[in-house]
């Protein structure tokens, strides 16, 4: 429930969350299954994230390498170390391509001016800034600033989502040496 409280906020741009567990019930691999069906689809996210598990579930015979969560630093071990496409139906023209994961994805190439409006939900409100080089932060007269502060479902943006802006401006404006 409450990483559907984190979601929320996804779901309100448009994007289709489907519930997912790799064990028990398979229910939940179908209707992914439905959902990938006649696409290529890259597998991609941090090690340990059970990338190589979820392709072994959905292709029969894949047998992608797993191991387990490393318990001293919880964290992936890297198991996956190449890029793998599998069918998971050939004749549908499904695939699955499995990669290795990450420790940390890097948005370095990004100006921190500009990451306001590659970010879906708080880009229609920079228009309503007083300033045009406001950073969404702390200045007088923010859009931004406004709309988190808003009651307005339709008119604001959630304080998760804010605190992500908040946090990569910060990790993109900082020094960089």
């Amino acid at each position: 429930e409450r990483a559907w409280g984190w979601l929320a906020a996804y779901r309100d741009m448009g994007y289709r969350m489907l519930p997912l567990s790799l064990k028990g019930s398979s229910d939940s691999l179908d209707m992914l299954k439905a959902e990938l069906a006649g696409k290529t689809t890259l597998v991609l996210g941090p090690s340990g994230a059970g990338k190589s598990t979820l392709t072994n579930h959905l292709v029969p015979g894949a047998l992608a390498a797993t191991r387990e969560i490393s318990q001293a630093l919880n964290t992936g071990k890297h198991t996956t170390t190449s890029t793998t496409w599998y069918w998971v139906d050939k004749e549908a023209k499904t695939a699955l391509i499995d990669s290795p994961g990450f420790q940390e994805f890097g948005l370095h190439h990004i100006d921190a001016r500009h990451l306001s409006g590659l970010m879906p939900d708080i880009k229609p409100f920079v228009e309503r800034c007083k300033f045009y080089n406001c950073t969404h932060l702390h200045e007088p007269g923010c859009g931004v600033i406004a709309a988190v502060k808003s009651d307005s479902s339709a008119g604001s943006i959630s304080d998760r989502r804010y605190k992500i802006y908040r946090d990569l401006f910060a990790e993109l404006d900082a020094p960089k040496f």
